[in-house]
């Protein structure tokens, strides 16, 4: 605009004769470029709406497309001073040395015209390519923000079903641990059963040694009474033979006897060699003597008996006391066995 008043201040201060016809071509592009200035134009003759108030041309990855571009209102002025001249300088002849203008005068706008309408496309398939990309990143950047979102779903579900065995687990945690708690009194109700177990076993030992100890005074005590019961007896049926044989010899004559037999009779029956062996008794003492005898051996026939029967009750007590002891060290072992299998 500034060319064009100094173009026009040019007019005015040259002379009258120096004007140019309307038709010249380069009022016309003065026209063209004050119409380009104003509102630039499509080829199809539509206004192209300016890019710069669209809402993806604020975004950084289009500003770099954009730096070596001119805009609409440098490249004018750039063709203009590219191909045309200053009014100034040009040496106008006189109207009357001027020749006819011709028709191919018209070309020089005409191809800034096209120049600058090549360039305006230029523009515009640049713009849209960086719309273009620029709505590929924005559909690429819905993509993924839908991608995104399947993701948080996914793992919103995931946070669910790890809420879900967090919660299970801890049930089970505090389960396990009251069963700890309940296995922890039952292995200190064992323990104390194990050491009950065991000063019960010792103490069972003990009372075990104590009743060997006493079956074996028995069988050695069992032995030398029978010992002395059977001298006792042999010494009794001695006497019972003696006493007979004197029955009956003493209804009849007494023969003499030798002193062998005498100190044999003697010491056999002690007490009653007076009476046996006199020949002067009456029959009646004889015969009080042999009932004494009689109810004598009959006594010790029944002593002999009781103490036989008394060694038998002790062999049958020593017999049950072994018993006990063994089946008193058997559950011993059993309880020290589910003691140790109980404490691990």
């Amino acid at each position: 605009m500034r060319r064009n008043q100094h173009h026009l201040e040019e007019r005015e201060e040259s002379p009258p004769t120096k004007q140019y016809p309307t038709h010249h071509g380069y009022s016309d592009f003065t026209r063209l470029g004050m119409l380009s200035e104003d509102t630039p134009r499509t080829p199809y003759g539509n206004e192209t709406t300016p890019l710069a108030n669209s809402s993806h041309h604020s975004t950084p990855s289009s500003g770099s497309i954009f730096m070596h571009s001119q805009s609409p209102m440098q490249v004018p002025q750039l063709m203009r001073s590219a191909i045309l001249p200053s009014p100034s300088s040009l040496n106008f002849p006189n109207p009357h040395t001027l020749p006819t203008m011709s028709p191919p005068a018209t070309s020089a706008p005409t191809s800034a015209q096209s120049a600058h309408l090549q360039d305006l496309q230029h523009q515009i398939s640049v713009k849209t390519l960086a719309f273009q990309t620029l709505q590929r990143e924005h559909d690429s950047l819905l993509q993924k923000l839908e991608r995104q979102r399947t993701k948080c779903a996914t793992l919103e579900r995931k946070f669910e079903v790890s809420d879900v065995e967090i919660n299970s687990l801890t049930d089970e945690k505090e389960k396990l641990q009251t069963q700890v708690v309940t296995m922890e009194t039952l292995v200190e109700e064992l323990q104390q059963s194990r050491d009950e177990a065991r000063r019960q076993l010792v103490d069972n030992g003990t009372q075990y040694m104590r009743i060997m100890e006493m079956a074996n005074r028995l069988q050695s005590q069992g032995a030398d009474d029978k010992k002395k019961w059977e001298a006792e007896r042999t010494e009794l049926e001695q006497r019972i033979r003696l006493l007979e044989e004197a029955m009956v010899t003493g209804m009849e004559q007494p023969t003499p006897r030798s002193d062998a037999e005498q100190q044999a009779s003697a010491s056999s029956v002690p007490l009653h060699t007076g009476l046996a062996h006199t020949p002067s008794v009456p029959i009646s003492s004889q015969a009080e003597t042999i009932n004494v005898l009689r109810a004598e051996v009959g006594r010790l026939r029944s002593r002999t008996q009781t103490l036989e029967s008394a060694v038998h009750m002790m062999r049958r007590e020593s017999i049950s006391i072994q018993i006990a002891a063994r089946q008193l060290v058997e559950s011993g072992g059993k309880l020290e066995g589910v003691a140790q299998g109980a404490v691990g």
